[in-house]
């Protein structure tokens, strides 16, 4: 039988060359958990990593930065892999760093390239304006994805990329759709909402859509996340819902910036003795695989997964190759209407 290889190594764990690289360096950005179990993989195997792999942080150029800020949001994990996955065909490396909730992603990347070799860098999550001033600093190549994009001053040639759904027009729609159904008071959970992030964005289009229908916006319809809680997570979501439904301020719709918001907010609907969708209808926003089979199933905005983390790895390699400029891409996505939403009906 032919010895073990690192790809061998890689696929038996589930992980990316890139990850198994890490735990062979004892490098920090790995979840202890991930290394426990590479390591126990490569004892089983008799695998002999050779040099190269060994001194792979310390000589490798073809490597580029992944910052996940929001890495807990399970929509993320897909995106993860096809980007390694693309990024080991065409033979780099990826360093995965998770960014805390209070660190500017930014910033956090400066001193990723400072300290080591880098081509080019990926953000996932987090927010879509940063200080030019830093940015320039980076001189790599980088990519905004799934963060939302801002407009460049008419003429301007983008110095940098960035891929996204439109986010304002994608929330103006699923909360239209919400209307539709009969619903007037519609309640909200967000993030970001007081800075220039993706949840502020579909924050904005949901006001759209209310004043598009001629509804009042009432603030006390709208809940954040809660400090101290990982943003992107079902608890926040599941805290968030009880702030409302506790509130006494009725609604018959919960329309949720994310598709973990709106899963840990239907624990918290059924724990008040509600129904979903007969007392509150739900509705989501990703398209994460959970929410399919969730009971009921969510209805949500599907981002396209698969070909935005195709686009974003492509995008960045084609520009480190100078195969192409920056580009602002913005993809289509579409509302998945499931058993979560239905039509209104008493006030609750």
């Amino acid at each position: 039988m032919a010895a073990a290889t690192i790809k061998d190594i890689a696929k038996m764990c589930g992980v990316g060359v890139s990850t198994v690289s890490r735990a062979l360096n004892n490098h920090p950005d790995i979840n202890p958990q991930t290394r426990t179990r590479i390591m126990q993989v490569i004892a089983e195997t008799g695998f002999v990593p050779n040099n190269s792999a060994i001194n792979l942080k310390k000589t490798d150029s073809r490597s580029i930065a992944l910052l996940v800020k929001g890495i807990s949001n399970p929509f993320f994990s897909g995106m993860i892999q096809q980007i390694e996955d693309i990024a080991e065909r065409q033979q780099y490396t990826v360093t995965l760093r998770h960014v805390e909730a209070g660190e500017d992603e930014a910033a956090v990347a400066l001193r990723l390239v400072r300290g080591r070799p880098l081509r080019g860098i990926i953000f996932l999550g987090g927010n879509f304006t940063h200080d030019e001033a830093i940015l320039r600093q980076l001189k790599v190549p980088f990519v905004f994805s799934t963060i939302g994009t801002t407009k460049l001053p008419e003429g301007q040639s983008p110095w940098y990329s960035s891929i996204s759904v439109d986010d304002r027009e994608e929330e103006r729609r699923a909360t239209a759709y919400l209307i539709e159904q009969g619903h007037r008071r519609i309640a909200m959970i967000t993030e970001g909402l007081h800075e220039l992030s993706v949840g502020h964005l579909r924050f904005e289009g949901y006001r759209d859509a209310l004043r598009e229908a001629g509804i009042g916006y009432d603030p006390a319809l709208v809940a954040e996340g809660t400090a101290g809680i990982e943003h992107y997570s079902f608890r926040n979501g599941y805290e968030a819902a009880k702030k409302l439904l506790e509130s006494g301020a009725g609604f018959t719709a919960l329309l949720c910036g994310a598709d973990v918001f709106a899963l840990g907010a239907c624990r918290a609907i059924f724990e008040s003795g509600r129904r979903v969708p007969q007392d509150i209808s739900v509705v989501g926003y990703d398209g994460i695989e959970t929410g399919e089979y969730y009971n009921p199933p969510l209805t949500t905005v599907c981002q396209p997964i698969a070909e935005m983390a195709e686009a974003t790895a492509e995008l960045l390699f084609d520009v480190i190759a100078k195969r192409r400029s920056h580009e602002n891409l913005i993809l289509p996505a579409r509302l998945v209407v499931r058993g979560s939403s239905g039509p209104a009906e008493e006030e609750a």
